[in-house]
């Protein structure tokens, strides 16, 4: 399910220009008059609202000043933005109670981060009323991967013992059948990247326990889950998002994150063989058609071969902005009919007989 945002403004050249940039990633309203905004936004309440200086005959900190009287409205994040920044304008948003502003012209980035910061900041708060267990592993591994972040744009090596850290959490949650649960929260997560990351961590473990490795073991088949996809940070938002077919140089860009992560895993030391494995050989398939160097069945072991599994499994059940997840059942059934050729048939079969008995489909 896809987030919603509201964008109110009178200006309809600048309103145009959101919507088609947010209608990449997000459901979009759009109005240019209030009465039709809180009419529509009650109806169909947004995940954030943004306002522009002029709506109707008002001005837009008007607006927002009725939106905090509005029970139905008053406690969804709003966005003001602004087309100067004048003290005047700057005191009127703060006796509003606006924190979050953006001065015209600004970049298109500038406003799908702050979009973001305010979708997931709601999403991080609702963690708190979570059970102990699955709040740990959701909390350890954001932050395990804003340190991946911040560290690898700093030029900074991995990491890597907060990332064991985290999925050692991670593989208690597992233990603890706190799967389904974990798995149903982060995919409100506004971070597609974190997001297919934690449940390829996830599925890892879960798959690791059930054919019986023990528990360390089952922390390095989370690490490499986690770290599989490291190098699609390095891949921009407009590619990871595009509805349509990806141009050969964006091709080579999304095929390349695996080399990036190999060489962001290089600067580690004491890398488990098994993480190595995971991140270098979850793309390549049993009838050599994979990547990035098209190894056939007899290069590929059962823990690649399980990672294959996993990553075509979440790429399938991922909430997208660009495409239709399918249900759990839904993708095991195309991966079994249409892919036996490329994945391990018996192993896809064990997966299906794992999340039956973790109490079903939908939570994966």
């Amino acid at each position: 399910m896809k987030h919603s945002i509201a964008i109110i403004d009178s200006n309809s050249t600048h309103r145009n220009d959101v919507v088609t940039l947010l209608s990449l990633y997000y459901d979009v309203q759009d109005y240019d008059n209030e009465g039709a905004a809180f009419s529509g936004m009650r109806a169909r309440r947004p995940d954030v609202i943004l306002v522009g200086p002029q709506v109707g005959a008002g001005s837009g900190t008007n607006l927002i000043r009725d939106l905090r009287k509005d029970r139905a409205l008053a406690w969804i994040p709003t966005i003001y933005i602004a087309d100067n920044e004048d003290f005047r304008t700057i005191d009127q948003l703060r006796d509003a109670g606006i924190r979050e502003k953006l001065v015209q012209p600004y970049a298109p980035q500038a406003l799908l981060s702050l979009l973001s910061r305010q979708i997931n900041g709601r999403v991080e708060q609702g963690w708190q009323r979570l059970p102990g267990g699955q709040r740990k592993a959701l909390e350890s591994s954001l932050q395990a991967f804003n340190r991946i972040v911040e560290d690898l744009s700093r030029g900074r090596p991995l990491p890597f013992a907060d990332v064991g850290k985290s999925c050692q959490i991670v593989v208690e949650a597992v233990q603890n059948r706190d799967l389904n649960g974990l798995l149903e929260q982060v995919r409100r997560h506004d971070n597609v990247t974190y997001v297919h990351s934690l449940r390829f961590a996830s599925m890892m473990s879960l798959f690791g326990s059930a054919i019986g490795l023990p528990e360390d073991q089952q922390v390095v088949l989370a690490i490499g889950g986690m770290l599989a996809n490291v190098g699609m940070m390095t891949v921009p938002r407009t590619v990871l998002h595009k509805a349509g077919a990806l141009s050969p140089q964006e091709w080579d860009a999304v095929r390349n994150h695996v080399q990036v992560a190999e060489r962001i895993l290089s600067t580690c030391d004491d890398v488990p063989k098994g993480v190595n494995l995971i991140v270098s050989h979850h793309h390549e398939r049993l009838d050599g058609s994979g990547y990035p160097r098209g190894l056939t069945g007899k290069d590929l072991n059962q823990l690649s071969r399980m990672a294959g599994i996993i990553d075509v499994f979440c790429a399938l059940t991922d909430h997208r902005p660009h495409k239709p997840s399918l249900s759990s059942a839904a993708a095991l059934t195309l991966m079994t009919e249409e892919m036996s050729a490329q994945l391990d048939l018996g192993l896809m079969l064990k997966l299906q007989e794992i999340l039956l008995d973790v109490g079903g489909f939908d939570g994966a």
